[in-house]
């Protein structure tokens, strides 16, 4: 186990060195090449209680709720914030918080050891997931299409699922949202049912009643809970708001269909379809490749928009054709495949409400171009 940490935290040091970007899983991919078993022995080691949070939308916004309610009540956790849900990304967090023997550092300003764990885990692992993590506790948020062209149709998923809570501990908790009829077909002894049915807007609340069932799950106090949902700061992309020359800039991560109709219904809740509006789809590897997901999203709902959409990304083009097919007039739809030329472009036009809706790539190419012209911090994390 030492020579595979050691090996990570190396690769981890050079690439702080010699690249501007962080959150790399690269140390955790070639630490699992050397020690397949790296994390299960970690986890082992420390005897941390791992929380798994998985589901086509909301891993990361409900995975950082929690975490806002642990900090409130003084708990110390693991969580692979800024890595990838993939295994590698597990393996990336762990190797980064322990030492070369796997033993999780100490938190030195109060010396409480670090027994809790929040992974945000692709749907597409989660079995081989249960396999390395064992989880105490497991939330199945939702499931939908997303990236087919790597993950297969959602009954495969499904059976997969069904397929990790055979391995489960026997004392373990399953969370599932029962808003998701997907979701019922799944069994496990102790099941822990929540959630409601919602506007079509308004999928955020969604986000907090997951948070808050693993938060009752965990025992955490009324006071943590509410205190961690006042200070909860949204990931970068996640609803993420900004000014800039005095305009309100809100950028909203779309990946799936399911994600950008709840974001159109939330800007047609907020009476937002006819602010100036930029979409980016891009479709690398991080996307998705296939991108005919479009296609399957309610973009009927901007075409009575009496505004120009700016369309930009690596994609334009099948973006542009989709929105004409969805009944927007031609003359709004305003192609700029250069996100440098469509963010000035945005910005330029009339009004308080600016929303940016892009695909993973595109909003990270979104942050750098921001972050270089120091319209925001190059801190933020996604």
């Amino acid at each position: 186990m030492s020579s595979s940490i050691i090996i990570g935290k190396i690769i981890s040091r050079l690439l702080r060195l010699f690249s501007s970007k962080g959150g790399t899983a690269l140390p955790g991919l070639i630490a699992l090449k050397i020690n397949p078993n790296l994390i299960n022995q970690i986890v082992k080691k420390n005897q941390l209680k791992s929380i798994i949070i998985t589901g086509t939308n909301g891993k990361t916004t409900t995975s950082r709720l929690l975490g806002s309610m642990l900090q409130a009540q003084n708990l110390p956790f693991l969580h692979n914030r800024s890595g990838s849900n993939l295994l590698r990304g597990i393996a990336a967090a762990l190797i980064n918080q322990s030492d070369i023997s796997g033993r999780i550092k100490v938190k030195l300003a109060r010396r409480i050891k670090v027994k809790l764990a929040i992974w945000e885990i692709d749907e597409a692992v989660v079995f081989t997931a249960v396999k390395q993590l064992q989880p105490k506790i497991i939330l199945f948020n939702n499931l939908s299409r997303d990236q087919l062209d790597r993950y297969g149709e959602l009954d495969s998923i499904l059976k997969s699922w069904q397929e990790s809570l055979s391995i489960l501990p026997a004392d373990a908790q399953v969370i599932i949202n029962r808003t998701d009829q997907r979701l019922k077909q799944l069994h496990f002894p102790q099941i822990i049912y929540f959630g409601q049915v919602l506007s079509l807007g308004h999928y955020q609340q969604a986000n907090i009643l997951a948070a808050q069932a693993l938060a009752h799950t965990l025992k955490l106090k009324p006071s943590s809970i509410s205190q961690g949902l006042a200070s909860f700061r949204p990931a970068f992309g996640r609803g993420e708001t900004f000014t800039f020359q005095q305009k309100q800039i809100k950028i909203l991560l779309v990946k799936n269909p399911a994600g950008l109709t709840a974001v159109l219904n939330q800007l047609q809740d907020n009476q937002q379809l006819n602010q100036p509006l930029l979409i980016a789809l891009n479709d690398l590897i991080a996307d998705g490749t296939d991108v005919s997901w479009i296609w399957d999203a309610n973009l009927e709902i901007l075409k009575d928009r009496r505004t120009p959409i700016i369309v930009s990304g690596l994609r334009t083009a099948d973006l542009a054709l989709r929105l004409k097919y969805a009944g927007v007039k031609e003359k709004l739809i305003q192609i700029e495949p250069s996100l440098n030329h469509a963010w000035q472009k945005f910005i330029a036009q009339p009004g308080r409400n600016h929303n940016i809706l892009p695909t993973y790539t595109a909003m990270l190419a979104l942050r750098q171009l921001l972050s270089q012209q120091k319209i925001i911090h190059s801190s933020w994390q996604d």
